[in-house]
């Protein structure tokens, strides 16, 4: 039996995992040859795939340090700024200029050209370098990653080089201009001093001047402390005029034993003035002393509370100490005032002094002034000179490498393993993408779990595809067929489908035509009378008869005889062949079928058939096709729809289960017919077959015998009687 679902829910239940099984069982195809396809092509992109090396090489940069010194208005100072180092990120580009590329090119071998490369910061804040190179000839790349490190040194060191020799050239002419003005200054200061004879003061001149500028010197720095220490006065009495001269209480008046006495003891007074006050005269002698001895204690508590205060106040030590510095200051700054103003006044009189020397004296001392200026360049650019000597002379190390790139002993791409396993997961997504494209887009139904989701109608049996058209009936084949057990289900389900109501009439039709209604028709009727039931199946498909052909009968006189009148019922129930199983042929073809369907002769006929059967099926046309399958289903007690597997529409379907109930019929399922592989049962029905029996069986599947002799090879509760009838009628057609 299979299990009941609720489909009375609004929407479509989510696909379960088995469905997702069966959609992948039923693209296969399509999955395998996607993948096949993409594996191919990557095996074949993958082996005609150039190889490709690569070599890696790293350099320190290490920025030059020249040991020359710049001061200000430098005449070299914007010379020795061009050896400031530069930022990483700017050495970088400078590895990657085309100019470094033709000077690294030169340094191949054997005619071998620069391959690819990338340069990159090594992370972590480091001032090394990667330069990484890759192509298909492994002695070139690396031949490449490292001569653009060398190369790069090269013209680092001769760029420095060169920055020196500028510097020493600049150098060396400013030492020669300073030697021209040095000597021009010294002849001017010769002939000056033999033109005026004026050597007498030569001394007298030098001595006021070394003097003026010691004196100058010391009262400069006199005044700076002055200036410092009014400052600092300044801030102290600013303190001081916001701070308190006294601190807060050491000790509370309230934690004092004696203050606690004498309170105690005013409190006790003041209680025993009370009561002497409320029972005797206030001029009374007793309330006199009383109240004198009371304002006596007071006063002595107010005394003792100021001479309390006054004993525990001190005054704040922040306070004195700044007191303390503020005199110390102002007794600095007087001293310093006074030490100060004899040099002041030995200043002027210096500055008087040379006043009163001869104008000629004066510019003898700027002219040695002069001189001595243009020695000191002299000095000073000799020195330079020196040092950038020594410099070029030295080898100064600005970058090295640190790791040189070693010829590659295998490729890096294509990694073959790689990319075939890429290739091999790259087509099994693809496959099962175009998979469930497939069946996103595929509007048939394809399993019975699809036909309860998308229609909510219970799936109460699916029926194996049969391609011999000669063993499509159950009286044809053994009894422990697949096809035998899924009629024997449909039978079972049916039954229970049925539980609480009453099930007299069953309407079996389809949405479309070729689906295969009337072969369901024909075998749930025997797989019925294999039960013990009495049935009479009646083909109601007035317009496309097809029972009598499966049951080799004349299709006259049959249903549309009766319902004219011109025969009664009995005239035109025949036997089947079949055990329990009465068969009514469509009759002659009438022009007004669906009319003669719901006619009140036809709701008659189904009560008189109801009567003398257990079960009457009816194989009615497809309900899209025409109304009559609609307007018979209305009548009857059932319907059973039957679905072709992978070719019955989804959209047909859903419109046929509308149209019946809006006739108000009630449908009780569906039947999945033709179904292929493991989703037909086979499996099941070969395991349930006795080994008697499937020793027997014909490498067709079908045991012997067939047809006329299947008696031998069923029990007795399950004999199937063959109808020996009539050779004159076909084979079977499937509607």
């Amino acid at each position: 039996m299979q299990e009941q679902t609720d489909f009375s829910a609004e929407g479509t239940s989510s696909i379960s995992l088995r469905e997702y099984g069966d959609i992948l069982r039923r693209r296969r195809a399509i999955i395998l040859q996607t993948f096949v396809i993409v594996l191919v092509a990557g095996v074949l992109i993958t082996l005609f795939q150039p190889l490709v090396y690569q070599a890696s090489s790293r350099i320190l940069l290490e920025p030059p340090s020249y040991l020359i010194n710049t001061v200000n208005n430098d005449p070299l100072a914007e010379l020795f700024k061009l050896n400031s180092p530069y930022s990483p990120a700017t050495q970088v580009e400078l590895l990657k200029s085309n100019a470094l590329k033709k000077k690294a090119s030169e340094r191949m071998t054997n005619g071998k050209s620069l391959t690819p490369f990338t340069v990159t910061p090594v992370e972590g804040g480091t001032s090394i370098v990667e330069v990484v190179a890759e192509g298909d000839d492994p002695n070139a790349v690396a031949e490449t990653a490292t001569n653009i490190l060398k190369a790069y040194i090269e013209d680092v060191d001769a760029s420095g080089k060169k920055k020196l020799e500028n510097v020493y050239d600049e150098a060396k002419k400013n030492r020669e201009k300073w030697l021209l003005t040095k000597n021009k200054a010294e002849k001017d200061l010769l002939d000056y001093q033999k033109k005026n004879k004026i050597s007498e003061y030569k001394i007298q001149a030098e001595s006021n001047q070394k003097q003026l500028g010691e004196l100058s010197q010391m009262y400069q720095k006199q005044l700076t402390e002055i200036t410092n220490l009014t400052t600092r006065i300044g801030e102290i009495e600013g303190y001081m005029a916001r701070s308190s001269k006294t601190r807060p209480e050491l000790l509370s008046i309230e934690q004092d034993l004696g203050w606690q006495g004498i309170k105690k003891t005013i409190a006790d007074k003041e209680a025993a003035f009370a009561i002497l006050k409320a029972d005797a005269d206030v001029n009374n002698d007793v309330f006199i002393a009383a109240k004198s001895e009371l304002d006596s204690l007071k006063k002595y508590r107010d005394a003792y509370e100021k001479s309390f205060k006054l004993m525990n106040t001190r005054r704040d030590p922040t306070y004195e100490s700044f007191d303390a510095e503020l005199k110390h200051a102002q007794i600095d700054l007087a001293s310093i005032r006074r030490a100060a103003e004899p040099n002041r006044i030995e200043i002027e009189r210096i500055k008087a002094n040379l006043n009163l020397v001869p104008d000629f004296a004066n510019t003898i001392a700027e002219k040695q002034q002069a001189r001595e200026f243009a020695n000191e360049q002299i000095r000073y650019f000799t020195t330079k000179m020196q040092d950038i000597e020594l410099r070029k002379n030295a080898k100064v190390e600005t970058s090295r490498v640190i790791e040189e790139a070693q010829v590659p002993g295998s490729p890096i791409r294509p990694n073959k393993p790689q990319n075939i396993m890429f290739a091999g997961l790259l087509g099994v997504f693809l496959g099962l993408c175009l998979a469930l494209l497939q069946e996103l887009l595929d509007d048939r139904i394809n399993s019975p779990e699809e036909a309860e989701r998308v229609l909510r109608l219970p799936n109460l049996g699916h029926v194996p595809l049969v391609e011999e058209e000669g063993l499509r009936l159950i009286r044809d084949i053994s009894t422990f067929s697949p096809l035998m057990e899924s009629y024997r289900s449909l039978r079972t389900n049916i039954n229970f489908a049925a539980v609480g109501s009453t099930l007299k009439s069953i309407v079996v039709t389809s949405s479309v035509p070729a689906e295969g209604k009337s072969t369901t028709a024909a075998n749930l009727a025997m797989a019925m009378a294999l039960d013990g039931k009495r049935v009479i199946i009646v083909d109601a498909d007035l317009r496309r008869p097809s029972l009598h052909k499966l049951f080799r009968l004349e299709s006259s006189p049959g249903l549309t005889d009766v319902l004219v009148g011109t025969h009664e019922i009995e005239d035109v129930i025949r036997p089947s062949g079949v055990d329990n199983v009465s068969v009514i042929a469509a009759g002659s073809p009438p022009p007004n079928p669906a009319e003669l369907l719901g006619s009140a002769r036809m709701v008659e006929l189904i009560a008189q058939l109801e009567a003398i059967s257990d079960i009457v099926l009816f194989d009615s046309p497809p309900a899209l096709a025409v109304a009559d399958g609609v307007v018979l289903a209305a009548r009857t007690n059932g319907v059973l729809l039957v679905i072709g597997y992978g070719e019955t529409k989804k959209t047909n379907t859903r419109k046929a289960v509308e149209q019946l109930r809006r006739a108000n019929a009630k449908v009780l399922g569906t039947v999945l017919n033709r179904i292929e592989g493991p989703s037909s049962g086979y499996y099941y029905g070969k395991y349930y077959v006795p080994a008697s029996v499937e020793s027997t069986k014909t490498k067709r599947g079908v045991s012997e015998p067939v047809a006329r002799g299947i008696e031998g090879a069923m029990d007795s509760s399950d004999k199937v009687e063959v109808n020996t009838l009539g050779n004159n009628s076909g084979k079977g057609q499937d509607s």
